[in-house]
């Protein structure tokens, strides 16, 4: 699936990624949501007495799921800061209020914090070109990158203290694990996926469900690798039990990442979710001009944003038109590229089988998506960045196949003009002097 030079290509994307997103940490305008992430940095100190107090204070824990307050802590302890930060921030008053109550962060602690989502979305723009390298080949992991790394929300979600960044790493290494999956069935994969869909869940609970998509493709391969023989069958009945498994594997990670769930891990994990489904309705009733009404507006509303907007492709046409004074910017390019990747990816999928990695990264980035359409009630960007990074990758796979054609085309007229000669009635005869 990747050659010797693939980590080395990756490890650039990372570097170029990292560079882009810390130069706009000074530039980032500030976010009220990023005080209490700073503020929730002292779940790392607690963990060290994970059956103490401080778990059983349900209004603080159900407000968010714990990964992404372990990662503010790991980085401020990473870069010499300590997890004594600000108090809670209070959303009912302005930033000089806060300030006044020493609930706003200090600047080195939101600089750090920040920093630490930097390498987080470095780390996505390296997964984004695994993946699409993974289904075509490297030019579709360049040009997937390409469109990631400096689109404005990737840069402004990428410098911003918060888990949205960190929950879309695991949905792409999970993409990345389920296609090594289908590659080679074993044990130790199937197990460091449904650990992935459970530190997803961990950072933001949708992708817990993306394990039960998984399980139910599970069942028909082992249903596949039942009745019918050959060699695919076997490959798809051992893939089968191996998806099978992924709920179990996915909660277990999730429980144990979370102290506040121990108690009661089934009636907590629901109080959750409830919360979380009621927060997001409060938040479309709250702002009527933010509302989502259903799938059909959020699929325009995500348009918008990653379409009208931001657009890499929009950018880079108004930078090549600007000197010629025209401001055309086709900026729904990017979503157009987009659909046809999807397309290309999801023909490639049913060509190769439910079993074929084109088929798991197709069920892992395309159920994430129809999770966020699903849930989408209020018209936020920072939801948006896992559709952003899919996006990208099925921007990637155009790129990739459009340099398929065109290699294989010239390799055929080579090829073409070398048999010509070969078969030349002068190949071979000296040259008179």
């Amino acid at each position: 699936m990747f050659s010797r030079w693939d980590p080395l290509l990756a490890a650039l994307v990372f570097l170029v990624a990292l560079w882009v997103n810390l130069s706009a940490v000074p530039t980032t305008e500030f976010h009220r949501d990023e005080a209490r992430w700073v503020h929730r940095a002292r779940f790392l100190e607690e963990l060290h007495n994970p059956t103490g107090e401080f778990w059983r204070e349900s209004e603080l824990m159900i407000g968010q799921p714990p990964l992404g307050s372990y990662l503010m802590g790991l980085g401020l302890i990473l870069q010499g800061r300590d997890l004594d930060t600000n108090g809670f921030y209070d959303f009912h008053f302005g930033p000089d209020w806060n300030w006044r109550h020493g609930t706003m962060p200090d600047e080195a602690d939101l600089a750090a914090a920040r920093r630490t989502n930097c390498v987080v979305g470095a780390l996505i723009a390296a997964c984004v070109y695994l993946i699409a390298r993974g289904l075509s080949n490297a030019v579709a992991g360049i040009a997937a990158a390409a469109l990631l790394v400096p689109h404005p929300l990737s840069i402004y979600l990428s410098s911003l203290a918060g888990s949205d960044a960190l929950v879309t790493l695991f949905v792409v290494l999970a993409t990345l694990m389920a296609m090594m999956l289908a590659n080679r069935p074993t044990w130790p994969r199937a197990i460091l996926l449904g650990v992935l869909l459970g530190l997803g869940g961990s950072a933001k609970l949708s992708p817990l469900a993306i394990a039960i998509v998984l399980a139910v493709v599970g069942m028909i391969l082992v249903i596949h690798g039942w009745r019918s023989s050959g060699r695919g069958a076997r490959h798809d009945g051992r893939l089968g039990w191996r998806l099978l498994v992924q709920p179990p594997l996915a909660a277990a990670t999730f429980i144990a990442s979370f102290p506040f769930l121990w108690s009661d891990p089934v009636g907590r994990t629901r109080e959750l979710l409830e919360f979380r489904a009621i927060e997001m309705y409060n938040q479309g009733v709250l702002w009527s001009e933010l509302n989502v009404e259903g799938p059909v507006d959020a699929l325009g509303r995500i348009g918008n944003w990653l379409g009208d907007i931001d657009s890499v492709t929009g950018q880079l046409f108004g930078l090549i038109a600007s000197p010629f004074g025209v401001s055309w910017k086709p900026m729904e390019f990017d979503l157009v590229l987009a659909i046809v990747g999807a397309l290309i990816l999801l023909v490639v999928a049913i060509q190769r089988g439910l079993g074929s990695r084109w088929a798991m990264a197709a069920l892992v980035l395309g159920g994430q998506i129809a999770l966020i359409v699903a849930g989408m009630r209020a018209d936020y960007s920072r939801y948006l960045l896992p559709v952003l990074a899919a996006t990208a990758v099925c921007g990637g796979l155009v790129a990739g196949v459009v340099w398929d054609m065109a290699w294989g085309r010239f390799a055929r007229r080579g090829e073409s003009r070398r048999l010509a000669i070969d078969s030349s009635p002068l190949a071979g005869e000296p040259i008179s002097p």
